[in-house]
Parts: C-alpha cells; structure tokens; sequence
C-alpha cells in the first residue's frame, strides 16, 4: 500500500462510507423480500386520506326551519292575485307556507271525508266552523236508520291549487281547489251492496274555503265553506 493512502486514512473513509449507508437505509428504506422496496409503494398521509362525506345530523338540528325557507308553491303561482294576497299573510305571519298549507288542507279534506263516513261529530267539530258543523251534522241525523245509504270510499285526492285568495284585515280565507276519486256503492240494513259498483272510480271536484286569522297564536284553519 502506497503512502498516498495510509492506513488510518482508509479506516476513516470506511466509517464515513459505512454512516452514509445507514443514512440511505434509514431513508430508502430495506427490501423484505422478492418484492418492491417500501419506497415504491405510495403511501397517503392519514390526513389526506379520501373518505366519504358523513353528515350527521340531530334530531332536535333536523326540525329546524330557517325563517326563509322557500316557498315552492308561491314561486310558480301564476294567479298575481292570488300571489299578492299571500304575499300580504306572510307579511303579517312570517311562518305562513302555501306549500304547508295546501298540504294540510289536503290532511283536513281526508279527516272531515272519514269523519263523515264514520259519523264523527267530535273530529268534525274541530275542523268545521258552526255553521258548516250544523249542516253536517243534520245531515248525519237524516242518515241515522235509512235504508240504502250511500257508503262513498275516498281513494285517492290532491289540494291542487289556491283558487281564491282573501285578507280582509287579520281574517284570511282561502279557498282550495280539490281533485279526488272516490266510489260510491248503497248498502241495505244487512251490508249487501243494492246499488253502485265498486270498481266504479268517479273524479269529483270540490272547492273548499279555510278561514283564520293571521294574527292569532291559534295555527289551525276552519273550514267555512264546502
């Protein structure tokens, strides 16, 4: 060995080539068998690991609605009267919806049609004005001990539209646009069917008006004309 490289020399380019090494290891990374070392193989921060969105949400968040919620009944009315009118009940009951309305008369339209056919004054008092309840309830009474009462069967129905819109002060009346299918058949005293056919589907239409005043804390409509 020539003097260029002394031994000492040597013994320190070794441990300068040996610390290098490990370096690489500790960096690169070591083989664990016939496969690809573990700096080929992509690895995603936990951070930016791709999840599907999870929104949850609770109940008491759920029944929440925010004070300008859409009204998407309103947004496609064409009836500008109509439109006005409503316009003016919002602006006297904020929490007036159309849309909610239409589908709770739909609701009070299937109530008092199965009150009647069960002979349920006490449901149809709640939903119709005196006046209305009276003539029902006459009705009701001449239906008592008939023979061959019509027994009508509601299918199926849909609060079409506003029809007619009135604010006279704080007392709004609205009256709605029904579309149903019903089938009437007459029973005799022993529940045979005398007339009418089942399978038979009529349309009927019906305009109903609901009335309340805007500026109660009571929520509830009347019906006042059927």
């Amino acid at each position: 060995m020539s003097e260029d490289f002394p031994y000492a020399d040597i013994v320190i380019l070794a441990l300068f080539a040996g610390f290098i090494l490990l370096r690489l290891r500790s960096i690169l990374g070591t083989r664990k068998g016939p496969g690809d070392p573990d700096y080929f193989q992509r690895v995603v921060p936990p951070e930016k690991t791709v999840q599907e969105p999870i929104i949850q949400i609770d109940e008491k968040t759920a029944k929440l609605k925010p004070k300008d919620e859409t009204d998407p009944y309103l947004a496609t009315l064409a009836d500008g009267a109509v439109a006005d009118v409503i316009g003016r009940i919002k602006a006297k009951d904020a929490s007036f919806s159309a849309t909610r309305f239409l589908a709770g008369a739909r609701a009070a339209f299937e109530m008092v049609f199965d009150a009647y056919v069960k002979g349920d004054r006490q449901t149809l008092k709640l939903l119709l004005s005196d006046a209305i309840f009276q003539h029902f309830s006459q009705e009701l009474d001449k239906r008592t001990g008939q023979e061959g009462v019509p027994e009508t069967t509601l299918v199926s129905v849909a609060a079409r539209d506003i029809a007619q819109a009135i604010l006279d002060n704080t007392t709004a009346r609205l009256t709605v646009h029904f579309v149903s299918e019903q089938v009437t058949v007459v029973r005799n005293a022993k529940g045979d069917i005398i007339g009418g056919n089942p399978s038979d589907l009529h349309q009927v239409e019906d305009r109903w008006t609901f009335e309340r005043d805007v500026m109660s804390k009571n929520p509830n409509w009347k019906i006042v004309e059927t």
